[in-house]
């Protein structure tokens, strides 16, 4: 059975955070959540029960967005640069700070953003509401609870120079689960580091036996 595979990207990014790993699992079945923060949406993601239970790829926020969302549907989780907390890295003092100079200038610190994780996608059509949406569910949310109910296997990719996840607490928060590290890799791995994430997971999907 080929398995199906719901991609899910991170904070300030779309659909299009995939492109370089998608070439890659051109033999798969796959869906896209799109949060939002580049452009108007569609529909809101609460609302994207027509998903059914597939493998999750989750990069950043989207790993605790997808435990908050979507429990049930997780048949095995792929976490790539993620977390189930966020206030486990950065405090919420500087997070709320983040909300005011992003409201006052949301392309200059998005693009300064892109750039601290080593990537450049196009910032046209950012959606400010979306991201300031976004934050808030970095400040307020911990999905600890729906991690610890998952039945399922876990796989999580880290990088050695993440300069928003330090491997150390990444060690700690994903302690006692399967943990891969790319040695030099920063916090945006499926577009840096493609083919090592995508090598990573065929190895895990390989190794999985999964019902229909």
């Amino acid at each position: 059975m080929t398995p199906h595979f719901t991609f899910v990207p991170g904070w300030g990014s779309g659909p299009g955070f995939w492109k370089k790993m998608l070439t890659l699992f051109e033999d798969h079945a796959v869906s896209h959540v799109d949060l939002g923060f580049t452009g108007s949406l569609g529909h809101k993601p609460e609302s994207y029960d027509f998903l059914k239970p597939s493998i999750y790829v989750t990069h950043s926020l989207g790993t605790m967005w997808a435990l908050k969302k979507h429990s049930p549907n997780i048949r095995a989780l792929i976490t790539i640069n993620g977390f189930h907390c966020f206030r486990h890295f950065i405090c919420e003092r500087t997070l709320r700070a983040m909300k005011e100079r992003l409201k006052r200038n949301p392309v200059t610190r998005m693009v300064e953003f892109w750039e601290k994780c080593g990537i450049s996608p196009a910032n046209s059509g950012l959606n400010p509401e979306r991201l300031q949406e976004g934050l808030e569910w970095l400040i307020s949310w911990n999905a600890g609870r729906e991690l610890s109910s998952l039945s399922c296997p876990v796989l999580v990719l880290a990088g050695g120079a993440d300069p928003i996840l330090p491997l150390p607490l990444m060690r700690w928060e994903w302690n006692g689960y399967n943990f891969h590290v790319q040695k030099n890799g920063g916090h945006a791995l499926p577009w840096t580091d493609a083919p090592w994430c995508a090598g990573k997971i065929r190895e895990f999907v390989d190794g999985l036996r999964l019902e229909a």
